[in-house]
């Protein structure tokens, strides 16, 4: 037989039938911590049960806190010896370059004398750099007085003597009144120009017709029958 009992805090009475002759009898545990293996788990249980719960309320016996503020023992920083030694290096350094500028500044300028013959072609390289600095002078000159080859008053004289082949050519367009504003414009410039021309053309007829007019009666005339070798009508 064997003894059962729910896990649980046990009275005196279920323990003292733990320790049964028929509960000895039959015992085949193997942990013999506790006079039943129901009462030892459970002390087992709770024995890790209360080593959790102080290994997670443990608190550590140092102070690792940031420590407090100190505002009156921190007068000049907590990097005023790092920042002292780097202005002291700084003002080392700036005086040894000073020192370094002042020597090469003062000091003698030996040129040694030249050893052996002039060099028998100095002519010759003298013309040859006096060429290229002409070459050089006359390619900068080229490029600073370099005009564009196209220009934009010239493409848009072209765009538009080109849109009128393209307004000429498109029937569909035009006869839908895409190219009304265009067709205005084109017959504005012409006008423009005939007007142009026509006062162009009276004034060099003008100018001529006066010239004809303060010409000398000594000056011959090209154009009569006499000079250009037919007969007057009126000589008999």
């Amino acid at each position: 037989l064997f003894c059962f009992f729910p896990i649980g805090i046990l009275t005196s009475q279920e323990a003292s039938l733990c320790h049964s002759p028929c509960c000895s009898a039959m015992n085949r545990r193997t942990d013999t911590t506790h006079g039943c293996p129901a009462i030892g788990r459970r002390e087992h249980m709770r024995t890790h049960l209360m080593h959790r719960q102080r290994l997670e309320n443990m608190r550590s016996a140092l102070d690792t806190s940031a420590p407090a503020p100190m505002p009156h023992l921190q007068l000049y920083g907590r990097d005023y010896a790092a920042k002292k030694r780097a202005t002291t290096e700084a003002a080392f350094s700036d005086l040894k370059m000073i020192q370094s500028i002042a020597k090469i500044m003062t000091r003698d300028s030996k040129i040694p004398q030249r050893k052996g013959p002039v060099s028998l072609n100095a002519d010759g390289r003298k013309q040859e750099i006096y060429r290229i600095m002409k070459e050089n002078h006359q390619l900068l000159q080229n490029i600073e007085t370099c005009q564009p080859v196209v220009r934009t008053s010239d493409m848009m004289r072209w765009d538009r003597i080109r849109k009128r082949y393209v307004i000429n050519a498109s029937h569909s367009m035009r006869m839908a009144g895409e190219y009304d504003d265009d067709i205005m414009r084109i017959r504005d410039e012409d006008h423009r120009k005939r007007e142009s021309m026509k006062r162009s053309i009276e004034l060099r007829r003008n100018k001529y017709a006066k010239e004809r007019e303060g010409m000398s009666a000594s000056m011959p005339n090209l154009h009569s029958p006499k000079l250009s070798g037919g007969e007057d009508p009126e000589d008999p």
